[in-house]
């Protein structure tokens, strides 16, 4: 939310850093809800129902969205496909972060 952005940096400026990258994994909904259905079956898991799921989506459009703008507009912000498998994302989040200068190692730990 806008007031945890604002506590955040408030954190970070006490500690005499700032975010380098702000990463917006993005997926089609509709894939999403289907990637956690299949692992409510698999994993049975009651907490990622369809209904939940959605619930959760809308949550997401209410509250967080609207922070993708704040940060674009800070420059901090990296969009990355969401869609594959995990060591997709991943090398698509690495590499996205390498352009910044931003390796590995460094986003861990911050």
């Amino acid at each position: 939310t806008e007031d945890q952005v604002r506590e955040l940096d408030e954190f970070l400026i006490g500690h005499g850093t700032a975010l380098d990258a702000v990463v917006e994994l993005v997926a089609d909904p509709d894939v999403v809800v289907e990637r956690l259905r299949k692992r409510a079956i698999e994993q049975g898991r009651s907490d990622d129902g369809e209904g939940v799921v959605r619930h959760r989506l809308e949550v997401y459009r209410e509250q967080t969205a609207p922070l993708i703008d704040l940060y674009a507009a800070r420059g901090v912000l990296v969009k990355i496909d969401a869609i594959g498998d995990i060591d997709d994302v991943t090398a698509r989040i690495t590499a996205a972060l390498a352009e910044r200068a931003i390796v590995a190692s460094d986003a861990a730990a911050r």
